[in-house]
């Protein structure tokens, strides 16, 4: 049973590669593309993909008309410089040349297509892979398609790509479960329904559904556990469940052909006889979809189970004219399908035995060993194929990679080429610049030694001038010394001059201070002597106005004391301090005449008084400046000079 699945699965891989519209939904696929080119408002880019899908959905049973309207689509594109619309043109000639057995005119318009989608999004790149892997897949390369898939799966991971990534999903499972990879051929089943439902596409999630639902089908025929034929069951159904909601817009009824067969089949296999309707009802459908798709190995497998059934229930004639209607179909069926031809010939051969036929039945035998004897010669010739091609793939894998290894030493060795030019010429440079930098050095060590050299020469001059300088300097101090001390000497005799010519002044002063007050005095005696003895005659009048006007000549003793002060204004304030009695005018005057080094004879005289009278005064003078026997009072009195004081 399950061989006659992987044909079932198959045979829609084929029609999902050659899409078969139904009526219904390609007159809607068809309006809905009309409507959108009939707006104006539209861009030339949305036009010119427009153009190219409804040269897809227009009858596949007159290519020319398709190729016709593409090429319209290719030049509105070329014309309107959009390479991404002709990228997408020419991925949908592939299909278009391939069902013409144009395989060269394929091949060129998938190198156009990846040429053009260089410069365009990524989705028309991923657009462009998956067709170079459907023709590869077409051409029995599936090593080479799978390579070209999975390219195309990196560029189509936006959600605009959802559609087509699903689709490659569903032929990798494909891939896979011929090569008995069940858990690859799971994981692509899962990914192609999670893609299919992010598209939103009707006929790829009925699509997706039933491989998925062949694939539990295939896990329950090998662990026996019935919760992947309920999984299986589930799947079946939902492919049949969006098929019903949506059957005006699948593109290809095959797909549930393929599902409701396999429902048929289990309830047939694993249920109780009285499913016969749910049987019925699936056939039915199977039927229907596969008339409206002209999928002539869905209706020979429809009859199939409806003679197997009626084959069961005892209604041989039923039977037989549902297995001669199935080999009418696989009569008909170009190029011959062995698998189909040797199910067929081996039912009609048990039911002509269960009918007593037996001669018919021999028949149908030879017919079964016939057609078996040709299934294995064809699958053997496909597996020699299917080697020879591996071999062959295997060849050009080595001769390829022989071929890279070989690129890659000879990059290598070019590398190497390059590497020792590279050295010499780096060689000859460090040799160049060694020279360069070596004559650089030269001339610099040069300079600086003649630098030095200058260095030195200024700096012995700069010495010599220091040495010159210090000693200018140094003469220039001995001179200033000379000087200060010329100055010096100078001043000192200057200051000396000054306080002689001082003292000689004060003297001077002094002297003529006390010259008159000793005259004032005199007249003072001679006026009080002439009135004493004068009875008032005018001599004595006259006498004593020349008397008057004398005294009014000079003033009193305190203004010529007054004037000596300014002179020596501290000597007589000094006297007063040193004794402790108050010193009178004659005291002070005698002081005077002592600091002028009269001698006591010479101040007798002035004063008109006894020298013995002068004696007593020094002595009177002694004890009031508290001065001792053995002490000098002229000493003690001109120590208060101006210098001292």
């Amino acid at each position: 049973m399950i061989s006659k699945r992987i044909a079932f699965q198959y045979g829609l891989l084929f029609a999902l590669s050659f899409p078969v519209y139904s009526v219904n939904a390609q007159q809607r696929i068809l309006d809905s593309l009309k409507n959108i080119l009939a707006q104006k408002s539209i861009s030339s880019h949305q036009r010119a993909m427009t153009m190219v899908r409804l040269a897809d959905a227009s009858s596949f049973a007159n290519p020319s008309l398709r190729l016709g309207k593409n090429n319209e689509a290719l030049a509105y594109a070329t014309e309107n410089d959009d390479k991404p619309a002709a990228s997408f043109a020419y991925s949908s000639r592939v299909v278009l040349y391939v069902l013409s057995g144009k395989t060269t005119l394929a091949q060129n318009a998938v190198d156009s297509a990846l040429y053009l989608a260089k410069s365009a999004p990524s989705l028309f790149k991923g657009i462009a892979w998956n067709r170079k892997g459907y023709l590869e897949n077409i051409q029995n390369k599936p090593d080479e398609a799978l390579k070209s898939w999975q390219k195309a799966l990196d560029y189509l991971n936006e959600p605009e790509g959802a559609l087509y990534q699903a689709n490659i999903y569903y032929l990798l499972y494909g891939i896979y479960a011929e090569r008995n990879d069940n858990a690859n051929a799971t994981s692509y089943a899962r990914q192609s329904l999670k893609k299919a439902l992010e598209s939103k596409d009707a006929s790829m999630i009925t699509a997706a559904w039933q491989i998925n639902g062949t694939d539990y089908l295939q896990s329950f025929q090998t662990g026996k556990d019935s919760v992947f034929i309920d999984s299986a069951i589930y799947a079946f159904k939902q492919s049949v469940k969006v098929f019903r909601a949506k059957k005006d817009w699948i593109k290809n009824q095959s797909v549930v052909s393929l599902s409701a067969l396999n429902l048929a089949d289990i309830y047939m296999d694993y249920y109780p006889p009285w499913y016969k309707d749910s049987i019925m009802n699936y056939v039915n459908l199977a039927l229907k979809t596969s008339f409206a798709s002209g999928n002539k190995v869905m209706q020979a497998n429809c009859y199939d189970i409806i003679g197997k059934l009626n084959q069961r229930e005892g209604n041989l004639d039923l039977a037989e004219k549902a297995l001669l209607k199935e080999k009418e179909l696989v009569d008909s069926i170009t190029p011959i399908n062995y698998y189909l031809s040797l199910n067929l010939y081996q039912s009609l051969a048990q039911l002509k035995e269960q009918q007593g036929s037996y001669a018919a039945a021999l028949g149908y035998y030879k017919s079964y060993i016939d057609f078996y004897q040709k299934e294995f010669n064809a699958q053997q010739f496909q597996s020699i194929q299917q080697l020879e091609a591996k071999y062959q793939n295997e060849k050009k894998d080595k001769e390829l990679k022989l071929l890279q290894q070989r690129n890659k030493f000879q990059k290598k060795q070019t590398y190497l080429y390059f590497g020792i030019a590279l050295i010499a010429i780096a060689g000859l440079l460090f040799l160049f610049l060694a020279y360069h930098f070596r004559l650089k050095y030269s001339l610099q060590r040069e300079k600086l030694l003649q630098k030095e050299k200058n260095d030195a020469n200024l700096l012995a001059q700069l010495r010599e001038n220091e040495t010159i300088r210090l000693k200018l300097e140094k003469h220039e101090a001995e001179l200033q010394s000379k000087f200060n001390t010329e100055e010096a000497g100078r001043l000192q005799a200057e200051q000396k001059l000054m306080i002689s010519q001082k003292e000689q002044l004060q003297k001077e002063l002094l002297a003529g201070v006390l010259q008159v007050e000793h005259k004032n005095e005199l007249l003072k005696n001679l006026k009080e002597k002439l009135l004493f003895h004068a009875e008032g005659g005018n001599p004595a009048r006259k006498l004593e106005k020349i008397i008057n006007e004398e005294l009014h000549v000079d003033e009193g003793f305190e203004n010529i004391k007054s004037e000596f002060k300014e002179i020596h204004p501290e000597f007589f304030t000094h006297l007063q301090a040193q004794t402790k009695q108050k010193l009178s005018q004659l005291d002070l005057k005698y002081c005077a005449y002592i600091y002028m080094q009269l001698s006591s004879k010479q101040i007798a005289l002035l004063l008109h008084v006894e020298p013995k009278s002068v004696s007593m005064t020094r002595y009177r003078l002694k004890q009031k400046l508290g001065l001792g026997k053995e002490e000098e009072l002229g000493e003690f009195i001109r120590q208060f000079n101006g210098e001292k004081m």
